[in-house]
């Protein structure tokens, strides 16, 4: 199991990934805030916070959470699920940073 095909839309980018019990995505960070949404089964997410805080919590789906820049995180399959981390490819402030889509052609 483990990542299915990423994919863009738009300015989003989505990172689905189905794990079986007892599986898991190792701990690593990113430059960039992520929610993380839990379609089906129940989730360990294991974080160590910059200050060196850690902090572990629960997640049965249908549910989601957010995981800031710079947080060391872990997620550990309790039951086989599915679950997709997405985040955008734009500033706070609005602006682009990334320009392909993900799209050949644009559909209104």
């Amino acid at each position: 199991m483990g990542i299915l095909g990423e994919f863009t839309s738009g300015n989003i980018h989505v990172r689905p990934n189905a794990l079986k019990a007892g599986e898991s995505v190792g701990g690593h960070t990113h430059n960039f805030d992520h929610t993380t949404i839990f379609f089906s089964g129940k989730w360990r997410v294991k974080a160590t916070l910059p200050d060196g805080r850690k902090r572990v919590r629960t997640f049965e789906a249908p549910a989601h959470c957010l995981i800031r820049a710079d947080v060391i995180h872990d997620i550990t399959a309790i039951e086989t699920g599915l679950f997709w981390c997405v985040y955008s490819h734009r500033t706070p402030q609005g602006e682009v940073v990334q320009e392909y889509t993900g799209w050949e052609e644009a559909y209104v």
